[in-house]
């Protein structure tokens, strides 16, 4: 592949240098370009294989690495730089917190046994002579995903959230009727209640409450639910 179709095909996996992406990718399309990449002999270029596998990853791409190296005979100069690049990015993925597609993960556990730490040095360098700075790496992996990072802790926020909301309206619906219910929300939010919902509460809701906050009712009430 020539090295501006590469350069294209890179910017479509947030290895962003020249256009911004505008295709979708698949399976096939991915390994064309790790396969690339893994010929190239331009540092910066190889560089984006991390980038890539966590646009991947945050697209959703399911991808078998395993085929992706079978379809190289074992041992072959590119199945070895395919596995080093592999095992770099995998761990440089767990280091900045971003999801890994695929097989990854378990592939890795293998490559590790086989190549061990290579974090642990200063350079990856691959059969084509290539070396690659593994604090290059991870900056050049670290600048092209902010974005998914933040994206991530996002995704994670609010699902915690909704746990949370699912959780207290479960629990609440356990313990109050619906309109006791819908006046402890209220009051909690912060919204307002009318002259007759503040009777209410403060009459039999708020006594509730207050029972349930004694220190004695809670020490009973997990003593039981341990039971």
């Amino acid at each position: 592949m020539k090295r501006g179709d590469l350069v294209s095909n890179l910017n479509r996996f947030g290895y962003t240098l020249v256009s911004p992406e505008t295709h979708r990718n698949n399976e096939n399309e991915v390994f064309e370009l790790l396969d690339d990449l893994v010929d190239s002999e331009d540092p910066r270029l190889v560089e984006g294989f991390p980038v890539v596998l966590a646009n991947c990853a945050h697209r959703g791409l399911s991808l078998d690495f395993r085929d992706l190296l079978s379809r190289h005979k074992v041992g072959s100069r590119k199945q070895q730089d395919l596995e080093l690049l592999l095992l770099v990015s995998s761990d440089l993925l767990t280091q900045q917190g971003l999801d890994k597609p695929g097989n990854l993960e378990s592939l890795s556990k293998t490559l590790k046994t086989k190549y061990g730490d290579l974090l642990s040095n200063n350079v990856v360098t691959l059969s084509s002579k290539v070396s690659l700075s593994t604090e290059r790496l991870r900056n050049t992996l670290k600048r092209y995903t902010t974005d998914l990072v933040t994206s991530r802790t996002t995704r994670k926020r609010e699902k915690d959230r909704q746990r949370l909301s699912f959780q207290l309206n479960y629990y609440l619906s356990t313990l109050f009727a619906p309109k006791q219910k819908e006046l402890v929300l209220k009051k909690y939010n912060g919204e307002p209640l009318n002259k007759t919902e503040q009777e209410y509460f403060s009459r039999k809701v708020k006594k509730k409450l207050e029972a349930m906050t004694n220190k004695e009712v809670m020490r009973v009430a997990t003593a039981l639910a341990r039971k």
